[in-house]
């Protein structure tokens, strides 16, 4: 039946899709925040963790210390939307922002670190965010 097929259709998408949601816990969601030393440390630690530093060192990545689900929920009664797919966070969130040091070499990528607290704008599909915009990023 159409209802069956169409069904099918959507089943199939949300499983599609959720590899890219998982990426965007894996690269941006870090919670709650690993103790270290201090930020710098921090970066260090988790971009080698999440694999962010090979094949090469990523050149910037933003870390947002909240649980998924207020992440999620940016995509619904906890955004409003900005254009196309993007929505901002009504709320605030504390992040920390990694930067690459020049000469660093994968396997030994170095960072330094920024951090806000600060409204996230996220790319939403399907009521899950997928992108994480530098829009308000230290």
């Amino acid at each position: 039946s159409l209802l069956s097929s169409s069904w099918w259709n959507l089943l199939r998408l949300t499983q599609l899709l959720v590899p890219f949601y998982q990426q965007f816990v894996r690269q941006h969601v870090e919670y709650p925040k690993t103790g270290a030393p201090n930020d710098r440390i921090y970066c260090n630690l988790l971009m080698q963790r999440r694999g962010l530093t090979r094949p090469r060192c990523k050149p910037t990545n933003t870390f947002i210390h909240a649980p998924t689900g207020q992440l999620r929920n940016i995509c619904g009664r906890g955004g409003r939307p900005v254009r196309g797919n993007l929505r901002d966070s009504n709320r605030s969130f504390r992040v920390t922002t990694c930067r690459v040091l020049p000469g660093s070499q994968p396997g030994r990528c170095r960072y330094r670190a920024a951090t806000r607290v600060t409204r996230v704008r996220v790319a939403c599909v399907r009521r899950l965010p997928v992108h994480l915009e530098p829009t308000y990023l230290p």
